[in-house]
């Protein structure tokens, strides 16, 4: 249980506070492909406002955030997040298209799979990091960052423990649990403090080092299940 509080304070610690950021509200009119009137897409992201409520494509134009109402930041108040998506698709279920017109139910189920995925996206820290880096292009995949040989050889050395003591089936590793869960809570805030600097090579390289901690850590999520600690 121990773990499992550290665990999560390391994981939700960074991500309560809201901070107001640029982000584009310049208008997206278009016209209702139903009623013809013009509208804002900004204020009307996935219906018209007219008697008929009919459903609207999807924007590219309209980001993540902008589909929560939120600023472009790194913190967000996930627990709004959660209770925005469920309100949300609440009037995108598919029962609910049962007697629209195929046009209507082709872009209901495109604005479901853009929430869903917004929402996975926005949820996760790491994922919402990576978000916020592509709306800048920047991607680790296009550029990779190049790590020093020290902390690639720490990390390496790290997996070859957890390696052997799968193998040899040794007590859970205590020590080294909350040594990374530590590493993942410094550089949370680490880079948390880059974003919001728009210091961006400097969060791409933190987001880079935090993978390596991230994947660590599912390795010690998997022992606790095996040694029944969760």
């Amino acid at each position: 249980m121990f773990l499992r509080l550290l665990q999560n304070r390391c994981l939700q610690s960074f991500i309560l506070i809201p901070r107001l950021s640029i982000s584009t509200t310049a208008p997206l009119i278009e016209q209702c492909w139903q009623c013809h009137r013009q509208i804002d897409r900004n204020e009307c992201q996935s219906y018209c406002p007219c008697e008929k409520h009919v459903s609207l494509p999807i924007r590219s134009e309209l980001d993540y955030f902008h589909l929560f109402d939120f600023s472009r930041s790194f913190e967000i108040d996930t627990k709004q997040l959660t209770r925005i998506f469920r309100n949300k698709m609440k009037f995108l279920h598919p029962d609910l298209s049962t007697n629209k017109s195929d046009i209507e139910k082709q872009y209901s189920q495109e604005q479901s799979t853009q929430l869903n995925e917004a929402y996975r996206t926005l949820l996760s820290p790491l994922a919402r990091a990576h978000y916020l880096l592509k709306l800048e292009n920047i991607t680790l995949e296009e550029s990779p960052v190049q790590l020093e040989p020290d902390f690639l050889m720490r990390i390496m050395e790290i997996n070859e423990e957890l390696a052997d003591n799968i193998e040899k089936k040794a007590p859970f590793p205590l020590e080294l649990t909350i040594e990374m869960r530590q590493e993942i809570d410094d550089h949370m805030k680490q880079l948390s403090d880059a974003l919001n600097k728009m210091d961006l090579l400097k969060a791409k390289e933190i987001l880079a080092r935090l993978q390596y901690f991230n994947n660590i850590n599912e390795k010690l999520i998997e022992l606790e299940v095996k040694h029944g600690i969760i």
